[in-house]
């Protein structure tokens, strides 16, 4: 008998979770040296990553949900948050519409799983990241910092998982190698999108 879906899902992407934590701007984030301008360049890094992500993954979910409708998980759009973030904060959020990595859902659901497993997941670390931003440059939910203080406003993550054990894990449990792809995928993707970010912008 194989290990539940999330066992395994957090088995078989852990490196790539690790090398994502260890990124050098995402790293910064938890420095008590982090200036506003740091923080304002990811900001603008992460509205480009998710437009450009969020153009295929906000209709492929809403397609998955009326296939398995879920009681109370529904995705939140990021980008919106991140470019109303950057505008709290003085930072330029227009023109920030395109990623420097192409990242294309290839329509498979069990991708997409595995796609907001990494997003919803990701509410958890932001929980840290909120009260750090808070403690560091006294931003909060209201004043520069509703992204990362989605998981303390909307229990998403628990919504998502109950969603997947309840309701997907029977039609998915046969193709978890798929899911752990998605997953893996997006984890890397962000990796590469940080890292190049700072010469992408640089050339506009």
């Amino acid at each position: 008998m194989h290990p539940p879906v999330l066992q395994q899902l957090r088995e078989q992407t852990r490196p790539a979770h690790l090398a994502l934590e260890a990124q050098p701007a995402l790293k910064r984030l938890l420095s008590s040296r982090l200036t506003n301008r740091e923080y304002g360049h990811l900001l603008q890094s992460m509205l480009a990553f998710y437009h450009s992500l969020e153009s295929e993954l906000i209709p492929a979910t809403a397609a998955l949900l009326e296939r398995y409708p879920a009681a109370d998980y529904r995705y939140l759009a990021r980008a919106p948050l991140l470019a109303s973030d950057c505008r709290a904060l003085g930072h330029d959020s227009s023109g920030f519409t395109h990623s420097p990595i192409a990242f294309c859902l290839d329509g498979s659901a069990a991708c997409l799983l595995g796609v907001l497993y990494v997003i919803e997941g990701s509410t958890q670390g932001g929980r840290l990241i909120a009260r750090h931003l808070s403690d560091t440059l006294g931003v909060g939910r209201n004043s520069g910092a509703s992204f990362f203080n989605i998981g303390r406003r909307d229990n998403s993550w628990a919504a998502f998982r109950r969603w997947l054990a309840q309701d997907l894990v029977y039609s998915y449990q046969n193709d978890v190698k798929h899911v752990v792809a998605g997953a893996n995928m997006t984890f890397s993707a962000l990796h590469a999108h940080l890292d190049q970010w700072r010469r992408f912008s640089h050339e506009r």
